[in-house]
């Protein structure tokens, strides 16, 4: 004799329906975010470091409304706080990658100093960091919070190679030599003169230096 089918496990398909239907939605509007966010980038750019991108110029350019944009970003300060961070996990895993594949902890610190210091010297990253650079210099001070916490990501990479070094404080070493790290990218963003492979060097050997000094002598 054949039975009727057990009873159906799992959530039922009104849940399976609108699982799928947020689901849906949440793409969606992560695509919407992203969409602004690769607009206000190429507007930023665009205007430079003479005046500061609109809302209407970055809706236009994504192709959206006004209510989409404030629908995710409460002005155009959360929009460039969202950019840097994103920016900045993106050079996580570049400087991670490049770290990688050295196995002596002060070539990955060496590697990560080249890889932030890139994002100065290489023309088609430079124009784009300059200008977020420039249009963070004018963030609210809670925003300026948000993009520091988002720099300290980067930073962060620097602990496992300074602990295997002995370093008996990495964390603080990490953040000593990211603030360096980052000022100096800053000076070369906006220098007159193109920076020399020379300059560049002393930079990561003054960095080195510092961190193979004796724990003792600190």
């Amino acid at each position: 004799m054949r039975f009727a089918a057990g009873p159906p496990e799992g959530p039922s398909l009104a849940e399976q329906a609108a699982g799928r239907s947020t689901a849906e939605l949440v793409a969606a509007r992560t695509d919407e975010a992203q969409r602004l966010m690769d607009a206000g980038m190429a507007v930023m750019v665009r205007r430079g470091t003479s005046s500061r991108a609109t809302v209407a110029e970055i809706v236009k350019e994504a192709g959206l409304s006004n209510q989409a944009f404030y629908r995710h970003f409460a002005g155009k300060d959360d929009l460039v706080a969202a950019i840097i961070d994103a920016g900045a996990r993106r050079l996580v895993s570049y400087a991670a990658h490049h770290m990688a594949t050295f196995d002596d902890p002060l070539d990955q610190v060496r590697a990560w100093v080249g890889a932030v210091l890139s994002q100065g010297t290489d023309p088609k990253v430079a124009e784009p960091t300059r200008a977020l650079t420039w249009s963070r210099n004018a963030l609210a001070a809670d925003h300026e919070t948000s993009a520091r916490q988002a720099e300290s990501l980067v930073w962060a990479l620097l602990e496992a190679p300074l602990e295997a070094l002995g370093r008996p404080h990495p964390r603080q070493d990490a953040y000593l030599i990211g603030r360096l790290v980052f000022g100096v990218l800053t000076e070369v963003l906006w220098s007159d003169e193109p920076t020399t492979n020379d300059e560049l060097e002393f930079v990561t050997d003054f960095c080195l230096g510092a961190v193979t000094n004796q724990a003792d002598r600190i």
